[in-house]
């Protein structure tokens, strides 16, 4: 069985935010730098943190950090 890790396994709220690819939107927590992306820019975002978690060896909340680590 082959199985597809598609953008939809990126949905979910973890410690550092929530990606919804339901509704199409990213949110970061972050008291200073609280983040909020909806449409086509949160898909980019998502096919970015997607594109970070199936290359590494991480978790989908480690494929968030990181994203957020270089981008926020």
């Amino acid at each position: 069985m082959d199985i597809t890790l598609n953008e939809s396994w990126l949905n979910g709220k973890y410690s550092c935010g929530v990606i919804d690819t339901s509704l199409c939107t990213v949110e970061v927590f972050d008291p200073q730098e609280g983040f909020f992306a909806q449409g086509e820019h949160a898909w980019e975002i998502i096919s970015e943190i997607h594109q970070i978690w199936v290359n590494g060896d991480m978790t989908t909340e480690q494929a968030f950090q990181q994203w957020i680590s270089s981008n926020i």
